[in-house]
């Protein structure tokens, strides 16, 4: 999975749902979703899901804290010096490196459990699910608008 393209669509996807009615339920709702994603994707057996999800989950939180908090940093429209911009790239760059990490760890921990084969499985469910979360919010949204000449 491409750092670069999960971190894109997540914050994509976090300011789509941050800026409707009902932030809390709609998040909720696409962790459902995910939860039900991987559950069917990953086929785990039921010793496995026990101790796989409370590991996935608690990284998957602090991850997501994380991410809404960079989002919110990045959403405040404020006219900034070059010295206070570049203190928000580093600000930016630090969390960026923390996410990796908790994401490092994460995986250090399900290894034991669900074994390495499941767990680049994983990595791969969850971007395809990022994937058809996307397809699902722009067909919601409606095609785009033609190009201007």
């Amino acid at each position: 999975m491409k750092p670069k393209l999960s971190i894109s669509l997540l914050l994509f996807l976090i300011s789509f749902v941050g800026f409707s009615q009902g932030f809390r339920d709609k998040k909720e709702k696409i962790k459902a979703l995910k939860i039900a994603f991987i559950s069917q994707k990953l086929n785990l057996s039921s010793v496995q899901a026990e101790k796989f999800w409370p590991i996935y989950n608690k990284y998957e939180d602090k991850i997501m804290d994380l991410k809404e908090a960079q989002l919110r940093q990045r959403l405040q429209k404020r006219e900034t010096s070059d010295e206070e911009a570049l203190k928000q790239i580093e600000e930016a760059e630090a969390a960026e490196i923390e996410i990796m990490s908790l994401k490092k760890k994460m995986r250090a921990e399900l290894i034991p459990v669900i074994g390495a084969d499941k767990v680049v499985e994983l990595q791969k469910i969850e971007h395809e699910f990022h994937k058809k979360l996307l397809e699902k919010l722009k067909d919601r949204k409606g095609p785009p608008p033609p190009p201007r000449r």
